[in-house]
């Protein structure tokens, strides 16, 4: 086992701060697991694409599965459109807080989602779940503080028909966004929306603080992202380094969503914070209101209840 290992690490979404500290701090859990052995080359694309002489517009996905490099932290939703189970994990109102989500994601459901689904179809070896964000908020061109305040709004999404319908039980229209990681994402939202979920720490990703000035901490579904590793890569190691390596993305992935949380708190509690982002008004959601919300919620569960395979709804409501 005295032989070196080298791992590339694709750094792909935006803000590259949020996702580079994922990256940091699983070279920082490898190295102490392995006493070195295991090295990681984090590339953000554009250093990958100059280095490599790639095209800077290569998807991380065709990256990852090609074997050009061998791990990475993709939005779940991207794996959607090969696993049809991964939209589930963005249902509104699905996770009752932080400690229900990490029954799911590091229980029985998620294992499944990460050694089986994924490898089965997509060969990637799915690591860990990360938040990259956590609970999502509504970011708006007027304060939204009640159910009522949302319909006839045009709500920007991407990327899950199941935000399609979730607008359409609000009473709201919506505008299918470009990629997620789009460069113009801001602006575009601008242009074409009333109101976009993000989250806190994507709120300039995403909105254009010139227009979305007011945002609402709905809490309304969880901005998931997954640890990755190609899937030949991963067989190519010993056991006892697919162990450590599982290791080390586990730990990881739990300080990214402890950060993500204190994060969200920081910027919530924070006035100056908000200022910072350009947030003129920041309102926590009430209960009562949020209630309404999933009651009207009802059509859209009993749809998809049907739509993802037989219990998966409900075995992740039940964990």
């Amino acid at each position: 086992m005295s032989n070196e290992t080298k791992i590339k690490w694709l750094i792909y979404h935006e803000p590259i701060g949020l996702f580079l500290r994922t990256a940091n701090a699983f070279c920082d859990e490898i190295k102490n697991l392995t006493n070195g052995r295991v090295q990681i080359e984090v590339y953000t694309l554009s250093e990958y694409a100059n280095k490599h002489k790639e095209d800077a517009n290569t998807s991380p996905v065709e990256l990852l599965s090609s074997g050009k490099v061998q791990m990475c932290q993709l939005y779940t939703n991207r794996f959607g459109n090969i696993i049809t189970d991964f939209y589930a994990l963005a249902m509104p109102f699905l996770f009752k807080d932080h400690d229900h989500a990490a029954r799911v994601l590091e229980g029985e459901i998620g294992k499944k989602f990460l050694d089986a689904d994924l490898p089965n179809k997509a060969n990637l070896r799915g690591l860990a779940f990360t938040y990259s964000g956590g609970y999502c908020v509504m970011a708006s061109k007027k304060q939204i503080l009640s159910a009522e305040d949302l319909k006839g709004l045009t709500i920007g999404i991407v990327g899950n028909p199941v935000f399609a319908d979730m607008a359409k039980a609000f009473g709201s229209d919506f505008e299918l966004l470009a990629d997620a990681d789009h460069k113009n994402l801001a602006a575009i939202s601008a242009a074409k929306t009333d109101t976009v979920q993000t989250t806190l720490a994507r709120y300039n990703v995403e909105a254009d603080n010139s227009t979305h000035k007011h945002v609402t901490n709905t809490q309304h579904t969880l901005y998931l992202t997954t640890i990755v590793m190609n899937e030949d890569f991963w067989s190519s190691l010993s056991i006892e380094d697919q162990l450590l390596i599982k290791e080390a993305a586990l730990n990881s992935a739990r300080k990214e969503r402890q950060w993500s949380i204190e994060d969200n708190e920081n910027i919530s509690n924070s006035e100056s914070e908000q200022k910072k982002l350009g947030i003129t008004s920041f309102n926590d959601f009430p209960k009562e209101e949020a209630d309404k919300l999933r009651s009207s919620l009802e059509p859209l569960y009993k749809k998809y209840t049907s739509f993802f395979s037989t219990g998966l709804i409900d075995s992740i409501k039940n964990s």
